[in-house]
């Protein structure tokens, strides 16, 4: 069998064994446990460094973008709340 079969989805084997300091761009929304990236990779100061090119390529290969607010909540626990609220 290939690896690749038994790999999650969102795993990444760079990220978790050979930079692990990448972890910090990683978004994790407070209420649901949602994962994505953050949106600072998109910045184009970010991608100058080899280092942080590989970065960019595995997360956003593996994840998706998430935007956290204030509170680190994403858009839809910061939706459901508010209006649970008001």
């Amino acid at each position: 069998m290939s690896h690749s079969k038994h790999r999650k989805r969102g795993y990444s084997l760079y990220i978790e064994n050979w930079n692990r300091s990448a972890k910090k761009y990683i978004n994790i929304c407070c209420i649901c446990g949602h994962k994505g990236y953050s949106p600072v990779i998109e910045q184009d100061d970010f991608c100058i460094t080899l280092e942080n090119k590989a970065v960019y390529s595995e997360l956003s290969r593996t994840l998706c973008k998430l935007e956290l607010d204030k509170l680190g909540r994403c858009k839809d626990c910061a939706r459901i709340q508010d209006r649970h609220i008001s």
